[in-house]
């Protein structure tokens, strides 16, 4: 991925705290105005090739990738790499292309993209909906999705240390976090008590529970009266999924009573990518130890719309409150962006 061109400016969020002499004060490098799209997943506004587009935010995903109708349509040259991408069906692509890239503020004269698989689908009502933008762009930035000001944000990580929550809260709940080999946010929760490991997916339409974790740990039996079948995984015949309903599910002080889960098959047992992978090497990590499989459970938008949620990548923590009001606006000041 090519970042040495990322350009923007950097907007002093003066509400928040004041300068401090040893580190940075909190800065936004852009603001763009999200959009919830059908499918209740986060879409926002882009240009590829200054050809205004829209393309969904997935911190679920892997590299940031574009549809093959945008290739067709930006008249894009296509070429095969060593990096290859395998979704959560089992789905693979190894085909990129490369295209000028824009975020609000924030500008790439030339960035790579993965060419996502035909059977991954967009919401149907964001008609010019192109791609997603994936951890591989994300994790250099703090991420911020402020679902009550309907904003999705990027902001420096040049700041002091849990100095983020700009926006009015009276109380936050600070989430360790960890990065795992596929560049996804890990944090601990507790669903009917049981801990579990989850990943935070803007991606995710639903909340997911890996069926083999729901078998054996909670000893759901699949397919009965309190367990329906409700589908197949981006319709592959043989991953058919689930649905139950839980007595809670709970994270650092935030609970949920009664949440109906998704179940799904764990189509994921293949080599799995080293996050730095790039599209013209394969550093696929080769040590058989290292986890490979579906999380216990992925959380999704029909949770996190609810919340304000933002992502500190470098810190490794989340910073969660409920979804408020919006925040006073940012004051404007001209800064170059590191790369």
């Amino acid at each position: 991925m090519k970042y040495a061109v990322l350009t923007g400016l950097l907007f002093a969020l003066g509400a928040a705290a004041p300068a401090f002499a040893d580190c940075g004060q909190l800065a936004m490098i852009t603001s763009v105005a999200m959009h919830i799209g059908g499918d209740g997943r986060v879409y926002a506004p882009v240009k590829l090739n200054g050809v205004a587009k829209t393309m969904l935010i997935d911190t679920g995903g892997f590299f940031t990738e574009i549809t093959p109708d945008t290739v067709a349509e930006l008249k894009l040259a296509t070429r095969h790499t060593g990096l290859e991408i395998i979704g959560v069906a089992g789905d693979t692509t190894s085909i990129a292309a490369n295209a000028s890239f824009q975020l609000g503020n924030l500008t790439a004269s030339s960035m790579d993209f993965m060419v996502m698989p035909d059977n991954h689908l967009l919401a149907d009502d964001v008609s010019d909906a192109a791609g997603i933008i994936a951890p591989s762009l994300l994790r250099n930035y703090d991420v911020d999705f402020d679902f009550g000001a309907k904003k999705f944000n990027l902001l420096s990580q040049d700041h002091c240390e849990g100095k983020v929550v700009y926006w009015p809260a009276d109380a936050v709940a600070v989430v360790p976090m960890t990065i795992n080999a596929n560049g996804h946010i890990e944090f601990q929760v507790k669903l009917d008590d049981k801990p579990l490991t989850a990943i935070l997916d803007s991606g995710a339409t639903n909340t997911v529970l890996n069926l083999e974790v729901a078998q054996d740990a909670f000893g759901i039996r699949a397919g009965d009266a309190t367990t329906p079948e409700n589908g197949h995984l981006n319709g592959v015949d043989r991953a058919k999924t689930y649905t139950h309903r839980f007595k809670s599910l709970a994270l650092e002080g935030i609970a949920i009573g009664n949440p109906t889960l998704d179940l799904i098959p764990d189509l994921l047992r293949s080599k799995i990518h080293d996050p730095r992978d790039t599209v013209s090497g394969d550093t696929r990590i080769k040590n058989p130890s290292r986890k490979t499989t579906l999380d216990d459970m992925i959380v999704g938008m029909d949770i996190l719309h609810r919340l304000h949620v933002y992502i500190a990548y470098k810190e490794k923590k989340l910073y969660i409150t409920p979804a408020a009001a919006p925040a006073p606006a940012a004051t404007a000041t001209a800064q170059p962006v590191k790369p």
